[in-house]
């Protein structure tokens, strides 16, 4: 009489339980499609492990056993980052808007225009107030050896120089500073305060002729930034602490690799 195979115990594991992805007991990598024509990406979205492969290998990747292998040995690293990014970082940096005025009137702007004709403005004792404040927290929270960072933001920031240039010296060995300006109030002088203490300097400019830069900013007569914006780039060539914002948007996406080239020919 022929005997029965012996059943598989209850709750033991297959044969294959583990050896592919996406099979439940194991990672979940899923395709991406990034707008390539060749490539898509893969994605493990509890660690963001990460790879790309050939469209027509998909399958292939996801089956072979070697995309998981290259998993296994990351996974435990990985995992440990993202915990760290997500649940052990304390803030380091801080934007902070001295104004809600602006005396630009740039199209796209997210701010009311009601605050950036006539918002609030902070008086130059609550600026020191606020950063005296920041600095006892960062005291707590940032490692020795590190400066904490504090970006002048705005609106316009330098439509409250006097306040921030105070800022900038009272505080001048407890934060690294920077501004974010739209350059139109970026004179010579404040160039040299600025430069002379390692501020750094960002600036917003959306175009490398003023045909296209002036399209979305303009102040609020219509009038554009292009020209004054060039004169303070000229002026900071070189500077270490240099960076241009440059907002793509259907007015300008078509010049992109000429305004790259443009910021490349100033040496932002």
């Amino acid at each position: 009489m022929a005997s029965r195979p012996e059943a598989k115990k209850s709750g033991e594991a297959a044969p294959s339980r583990g050896r592919f992805v996406n099979t439940g007991n194991g990672p979940t990598i899923q395709p991406v499609d990034i707008g390539h024509p060749t490539y898509v990406a893969l994605l493990e979205p509890d660690t963001a492990f990460w790879s790309l492969v050939r469209r027509e290998k998909l399958g292939h990747v996801l089956t072979d056993g070697r995309l998981l292998g290259a998993y296994r040995k990351k996974a435990k690293q990985f995992a440990a980052e993202m915990k760290a990014l997500r649940f052990g970082l304390k803030p380091s940096a801080v934007y902070f808007n001295p104004t809600a005025r602006c005396n630009l009137n740039c199209s796209y702007c997210y701010i009311p225009e009601k605050l950036r004709r006539r918002g609030p403005q902070m008086t130059t004792g609550q600026v020191l107030d606020a950063l005296a404040r920041l600095k006892t927290y960062f005291k707590r929270t940032v490692p020795k050896g590190r400066l904490p960072q504090i970006v002048f933001h705005g609106s316009e920031p330098l439509l409250n120089r006097e306040a921030v240039f105070a800022a900038i010296e009272r505080f001048a060995g407890d934060f690294r500073f920077g501004v974010q300006t739209n350059a139109t109030l970026l004179d010579d002088e404040a160039i040299e305060f600025l430069t002379s203490r390692g501020v750094g300097i960002g600036i917003s400019l959306d175009g490398h002729v003023a045909a296209i830069a002036d399209r979305t900013r303009r102040n609020w007569t219509g009038r554009g930034a292009f020209e004054q914006v060039v004169r303070a780039l000229k002026r900071l060539a070189g500077y270490a602490g240099f960076n241009v914002i440059c907002t793509m948007s259907a007015q300008n996406m078509r010049s992109l690799p000429r305004i790259v080239d443009f910021f490349h020919e100033h040496r932002v």
